[in-house]
């Protein structure tokens, strides 16, 4: 009765967690349909542990990709940051043509957020970092939180 109840848990678990992405173009970079799952680094913090950074929910991948693969996540990032140029909540770089960082506000009842970042590591072959956020953090406090490469 226990593994029932543990593996219940487990299962709700990574189903909520998923579901905050689920709305986002990005969902599947999140599900391992764009790039393969044992390709990602991926960091999933929740709880306790994060709210002195006023967060609740803080889910990072960390890839090497391609020169398309790239390009497909890129697109799908800027399908969720429509009009990201006149927001306050956001901000990007572009770098030859891409988009190289940005820190992007989704609309919610809370603060969530995108986070992107990608360069060349090597010809055609690109460090690709790409988050997402929940909490009552501003861009403010984010920034005095993380770096940017």
């Amino acid at each position: 009765m226990k593994r029932i109840i543990i593996l219940t848990i487990c299962l709700v678990t990574v189903l909520v967690e998923t579901a905050a992405q689920k709305d986002m173009a990005v969902a599947p970079v999140f599900a391992g349909k764009v790039v393969p799952k044992k390709r990602m680094e991926e960091t999933l913090v929740k709880g306790e542990s994060i709210h002195k950074f006023k967060l609740s929910l803080f889910r990072s991948l960390k890839m090497e990709v391609s020169t398309v693969e790239r390009d497909t996540i890129e697109s799908l990032v800027l399908l969720d940051a429509p009009g990201m140029e006149d927001s306050s909540e956001t901000e990007y770089e572009m770098k030859d043509g891409h988009l190289s960082y940005c820190i992007v506000s989704l609309p919610a009842q809370q603060k969530r957020y995108l986070c992107y970042q990608c360069y060349e590591s090597r010809p055609d072959t690109y460090q690709l970092t790409l988050v997402y956020i929940e909490g009552w953090a501003t861009l403010k406090d984010l920034h005095r939180t993380f770096k940017r490469k």
